[in-house]
């Protein structure tokens, strides 16, 4: 039991220490820890982690390795979820969500169960030509997708959809009481 409490108060004590020592700038001489045998190798980890990490950095975020690594696996783009809004209204719920860019007749919308899931489809753009280089691509291509429970007190079969302007509104009547 003394030994316990013993190596307790050494670890509360040393260990504030060590973690000052650790997190301190390492390469500053006037600092008590630089010169201090018992931290050397925190420095000489630090120095190997952070080679590591710029390697890495370098590698993987090179352009041609995210294009073979990325657009090899996930060719038909990754499920994204769109941002919505859904709002209250007296006699409804408005829903709003965002899907620029998609066409009309990609767009579906399922209810089941009071549960509303929407998906929509964009294809790559057919105006590239031969010899065009992407040199920067940020526009979603494939399958944007999104589901939200509704309260209970919306009928949800009775929906209105509209789509204008790269948004897609869905008015959702309430139940009447």
């Amino acid at each position: 039991m003394k030994n316990r409490i013993l190596k307790t108060a050494l670890l509360t004590t040393l260990l504030p220490m060590v973690v000052m020592g650790a997190d301190s700038n390492l390469s500053n001489n006037n600092d008590p820890f630089f010169n201090d045998p018992a931290f050397k190798h925190f420095q000489k980890m630090q120095s190997q982690m952070n080679k590591i990490m710029e390697e890495f950095n370098q590698d993987f975020f090179n352009d041609s390795m995210i294009s073979s690594r990325f657009k090899n696996h996930f060719s038909n783009g990754l499920g994204t979820i769109p941002n919505t809004d859904l709002v209250e209204k007296d006699k409804s719920y408005e829903l709003k969500m965002d899907l620029a860019g998609m066409d009309d007749k990609s767009i579906k919308i399922d209810v089941k169960n009071n549960y509303l899931s929407v998906q929509a489809k964009s294809e790559e753009s057919k105006e590239k030509k031969e010899g065009d280089k992407i040199i920067q691509q940020e526009r979603h291509i494939g399958l944007i997708q999104r589901g939200l429970s509704l309260p209970k007190d919306a009928d949800a079969q009775n929906y209105k959809s509209t789509y204008k302007n790269g948004v897609l509104t869905i008015t959702i009547p309430k139940k009447s009481q």
